[in-house]
């Protein structure tokens, strides 16, 4: 990884001086939430720490996305005085890019990147290799101007005439974009801007049809997970008239969707006397069935994915760099998928193939351990110590985490274990407290930046 490039910004507001690191390789495949930053324009947003003023960065950086052979690079004409000095640049980060990925992968599309001199143009593109038209896109601009003026409306009877006079503008749409901006105002520490958002979440739900469809769904879900059972799942899809929120319940309620499910469903047909009754629920058994197949279709397809991942990572000259790239794959699933293989190389007495899959599975391990912070890492080396002498060699060995915060956490740990009536992991936890305390006493907790997830890769131009 190259070097962090971090920008020296002072606030335009406040004038206060402070860093913040630039992103400039912005790569879907290793980091997922980069499409989401770009897309809201959090890409170098830069936020006052002393007042909060937020502005956007014009310096270049580069979006890549493997999977749609996309390589997008942003160039403001501030970037660089001369055409020479911005070719040089977008050379920079396409070797950037390049450099991260095997032989195999380096394609033509990467040699010649699509340049925009704006942030808007690029993002434009990257919708656009989503399939979304430019009708699609001025219609979510539509519905961000609408949440701004909602925001800044004055009184709560601006609010609700503005949400009277664009009724048909808050559908589902808006609501997804209510709760990024929801999001990003909790990931920001912005409590008053929040606080507003909540505010017109409730006034939606409650006064928008869409709102109250919605909060139906949302109701419906909580009574299904409250009492999990084929009756409460059959209950609420009969009550239900939303073919959306009966599709939400089946995928959450799968596992009850199964024989003695359609026995009950049956049941209820045959015994309906009135012939409207009985149409509907043959309707809903054939659409159950419909929903449950789609389910199924997509978990078969998502196996097969993970199968060919696997076979990547066997067959690659770089399996490590590959893994590294698609760390997000390594799921659950892909282990299950990585298992079963291995157990099948095993039934069949192919030591080969067992030699190679249990070294991605090594490797796997490896990966997927670097991504837990290290204080749970040393939580569970003391939860699994045979003996207080090896907790306390534990113990010993990362002093440098005994702070106040790893102290509090084991004692939520005691608390928690305590209640579940777990007193064996509860007493290791208190014991393993008291040694902490002993190595090193609790110090002030130390004031961190908040620091988000990345596949970023800095380059030097």
């Amino acid at each position: 990884m190259a070097q962090q490039l971090i920008a020296r910004v002072t606030c335009p507001n406040c004038r206060t001086t402070f860093g913040i690191p630039i992103e400039q390789v912005l790569d879907v495949e290793i980091d997922p939430s980069a499409k989401a930053r770009l897309l809201a324009g959090q890409v170098n947003l830069a936020i006052c720490p002393t007042c909060g003023f937020a502005s956007v960065l014009e310096v270049p950086f580069i979006y890549h996305d493997p999977r749609k052979e996309l390589a997008l690079v942003y160039m403001p004409m501030a970037a660089g005085r001369t055409d020479m000095e911005r070719q040089q640049a977008i050379g920079a980060l396409s070797r950037a890019v390049m450099s991260t990925l095997p032989q195999e992968q380096r394609k033509s599309y990467l040699i010649n990147p699509q340049v925009f001199l704006s942030y808007e143009s690029l993002v434009n593109r990257v919708l656009e290799a989503d399939g979304i038209t430019q009708e699609m896109i001025q219609a979510q601009r539509d519905r961000a101007d609408l949440l701004r003026r909602l925001l800044e409306a004055a009184t709560p009877e601006e609010r609700m005439a503005l949400v009277r006079e664009n009724e048909a503008m808050l559908d589902e749409n808006f609501f997804r974009i209510l709760s990024l901006n929801l999001e990003q105002a909790d990931a920001l520490g912005r409590g008053e801007v929040f606080q507003k958002l909540m505010e017109i979440r409730t006034l939606l739900l409650e006064q928008t049809a869409v709102g109250r469809k919605l909060a139906a769904r949302s109701r419906a879900l909580q009574a299904l997970q409250a009492e999990p059972t084929r009756e409460k799942l059959l209950d609420l899809l009969v009550e239900t008239e939303d073919p959306a929120t009966r599709a939400v319940l089946v995928t959450f309620g799968q596992p009850l969707v199964d024989y003695l499910f359609f026995q009950k469903l049956t049941q209820r047909i045959e015994s309906a006397t009135d012939e409207g009754v009985r149409q509907r629920l043959e309707a809903l058994r054939e659409e159950v069935m419909g929903i449950r197949e789609q389910i199924r279709a997509q978990a078969r397809e998502e196996v097969q994915t993970k199968r060919h991942l696997l076979r990547d990572l066997l067959t690659s000259e770089q399996p490590e760099l590959l893994a590294r790239r698609r760390l997000v794959e390594l799921d659950d699933l892909f282990l299950s998928v990585l298992a079963s293989e291995i157990e099948s190389a095993q039934q069949a007495g192919d030591r080969e193939t067992l030699s190679r899959l249990q070294e991605v599975w090594q490797l796997v391990m490896r990966l997927l351990q670097e991504q837990v912070p290290p204080e749970l890492l040393l939580l569970t080396q003391l939860m699994e110590a045979p003996d207080e002498e090896t907790m306390r060699q534990v113990l010993e060995n990362n002093a440098r985490l005994l702070n106040s915060s790893f102290l509090a956490l084991l004692e939520r740990v005691e608390q928690d274990m305590r209640g579940r009536g777990e007193e064996e992991v509860a007493r290791k936890a208190a014991r393993a407290l008291e040694l902490a305390r002993t190595i090193t006493p609790a110090q002030p907790e130390e004031k961190r930046p908040p620091q988000r997830p990345s596949g970023l890769v800095m380059v030097r131009g």
